[in-house]
């Protein structure tokens, strides 16, 4: 049979034959992972004296020449602390960025981790050079508001999704009749204010105020799903720098879409852009016929499908096959649940929660007890599923490609996961940076699922025995490379840098590590799930920047095994191993 190319996007499963195209806007710049992290592996010991994050600030003194190229600077005011976590080990774990005049470098961030004894273990970071710095301020006045940047954004969302097909059609037709992609028409890559307002009404709107950024996205007849904000920054560019606002259109009608946009500050033209979405106790039995219990709220006299045990909350409504968010709460009268698709989106909503808690004592999404939201029954035979950066939200499929798409653990749990690395590394979802954000995702789902090595086959062609979307033990069984002298380059550009094929490549090193073998040559000492996954989480959470690429994965993973297991342990010499075999150094 041939396969309808199909991928679990970071924040969607996406149906490519209805993706919209590459992006309008004129990459005028160099990609947003074009600051490489370096790794370096430490043993530095701060003076008895030095405690919490003031050894951090003593590690970054001691680096400045070689981390900035100069002795003239206050750490201080170069970088800014922005998270601390610690692990079970008693190691902390800091992320930092750097900011040149207050403005924050975009991609220059840093993770330092100190252990249990105040030694300093590993650095891995990017800075712009000293060069970039001095340039970067010669000018930080921006020439045009943040306002006018998110109008910018949706001016051209506004005109590039006429072409989207409507979310009611059956996607699967879709695809036949239209082939391997949808191009998105031609358009212009910026709005002048002036033609904005013309094309709008003739509204035109100060500046600077939230309300009335909103009020912008609104004119073009885009509601927001998510408050628009656009936020300053300097963009490394080649030898130099320019001033960008970074901000989204994050929509989900005429079409689910989340694009991220970067307008240069000064000129008003959007420099570059990319797709995140590339279009975005009870019991009842799931869509696997199997009965499931799990917490609900009593209402009345009634029953809704909300659990108030778990910090702020996981609950589950039904756009009732609308294109709103969240919906309506469901609701049920003697507390047995009759709705397949949301009995599973709230179960494994459920299960996707204690893992991360009980596994990695994380609390929800963000660490900090965030409502897990889900809203099933979106649209009509929507065959997709997305994180939309605030909640999960659930097609019902074709019946054909797809069944129901909450009914797969790993699925539901891919999908939360890429909200999790959101709050953590934050990959940028583009090239090898992207295809990380995949795997992790998948890596996690699959754990959370346990049943075999494959994801999404309890939902992909429920009438073909077997079938899947990807599998972490064999990805070349699903058209994704295994090695890296395979890498996919994505020529066309139609799937941001190729981050659902190249996630292959991660996924088997994962895979080599937990359960061990032979691959191109390379024999792995597999350590089990339950060490490599708890390795990946604190690798990918803790370790890793939003510009991290392979070989990044590669240092992050072995140091945080060293970190956990000592530097001799099976755990660092499987690692290495499972790298080698993909061809990552």
């Amino acid at each position: 049979m041939k396969k309808v190319w199909v991928s679990l996007l970071g924040g969607a499963m996406l149906l490519g034959a209805v993706a919209p195209g590459a992006s309008a806007a004129e990459h005028s710049v160099p990609d947003p992972t074009q600051l490489t992290p370096t790794f370096h592996a430490e043993q530095w010991k701060a003076p008895s004296t030095v405690t919490g994050d003031n050894i951090v600030w003593s590690y970054l003194n001691r680096q400045k020449k070689t981390l900035l190229n100069t002795d003239n600077t206050s750490v201080r005011d170069q970088f800014r602390i922005i998270d601390r976590t610690s692990d079970k080990s008693g190691a902390s774990h800091y992320r930092l960025k750097q900011y040149v005049n207050g403005i924050p470098v975009y991609g220059a961030e840093q993770t330092i981790h100190v252990n249990n004894a105040g030694k300093v273990t590993s650095y891995l970071g990017a800075v712009i050079s000293e060069d970039q710095q001095q340039d970067a301020t010669e000018d930080t006045t921006p020439k045009i508001s943040a306002t006018e940047a998110v109008y910018t954004a949706y001016a051209e969302a506004a005109a590039r999704i006429q072409s989207f097909p409507s979310i009611n059609d059956s996607l699967s037709e879709a695809s036949e009749e239209q082939g391997s992609e949808i191009q998105s028409s031609e358009i212009q890559s910026s709005v002048s204010k002036d033609t904005y307002a013309e094309t709008y009404n003739n509204v035109l709107l100060t500046p600077t105020d939230q309300a009335e950024q909103s009020s912008i996205a609104k004119i073009s007849n885009l509601e927001p799903s998510v408050e628009p904000k656009a936020e300053l920054y300097i963009y490394p560019d080649g030898e130099t720098t320019r001033l960008v606002y970074v901000t989204e259109v994050n929509i989900l009608e005429p079409a689910p879409l989340r694009t991220r946009y970067f307008i240069d500050a000064k000129t008003g033209k959007i420099v570059f852009q990319y797709d995140i979405l590339n279009y975005a106790t009870g019991t009842g039995r799931g869509v696997d016929g199997v009965t499931k219990s799990f917490t609900t709220t009593a209402s009345g006299n009634g029953y809704q499908l909300k659990d108030t045990t778990r910090s702020k909350g996981i609950v589950t409504y039904t756009a009732g096959n609308r294109q709103t968010t969240p919906g309506t709460i469901l609701t049920d009268a003697d507390n047995v649940w009759n709705d397949p698709a949301a009995v599973d989106a709230h179960a494994y909503a459920i299960k996707t929660y204690d893992y991360y808690k009980n596994k990695f004592g994380r609390d929800s999404i963000d660490g900090r007890g965030m409502q897990i939201r889900s809203t099933v029954h979106y649209g009509k035979k929507y065959n997709n599923a997305f994180w939309n950066g605030s909640q999960m939200t659930y097609g019902d499929g074709d019946g054909s490609s797809f069944t129901f798409f909450s009914g797969d653990p790993d699925v539901v749990g891919h999908e939360l996961t890429h909200g999790v690395t959101e709050f953590t590394s934050n990959l940028e979802y583009y090239g090898e940076s992207g295809a990380l954000n995949e795997a992790f995702s998948d890596i996690i789902g699959n754990d959370i699922d346990g049943s075999s090595w494959l994801l999404g086959d309890g939902i992909y062609t429920p009438n073909i025995p077997g079938d899947a979307l990807r599998s972490l033990s064999d990805p070349t069984r699903f058209g994704q490379p295994d090695h890296y002298s395979n890498f996919y380059p994505d020529p066309n550009n139609d799937d941001e840098g190729g981050v659902h094929t190249n996630s292959g490549i991660i996924n088997k090193a994962y895979y080599l590590l937990a359960q061990g073998g032979t691959s191109h040559g390379v024999t792995v000492t597999g350590i089990g799930r339950e060490a490599a996954v708890f390795i990946y989480y604190n690798a990918f959470t803790n370790y890793l920047t939003s510009t991290s690429n392979f070989s990044n994965a590669r240092a992050a993973v072995i140091q945080a095994a060293k970190d956990f297991y000592g530097a001799d342990s099976l755990a660092v010499t499987s690692a290495i191993q499972s790298f080698d075999a993909v061809g990552i150094k």
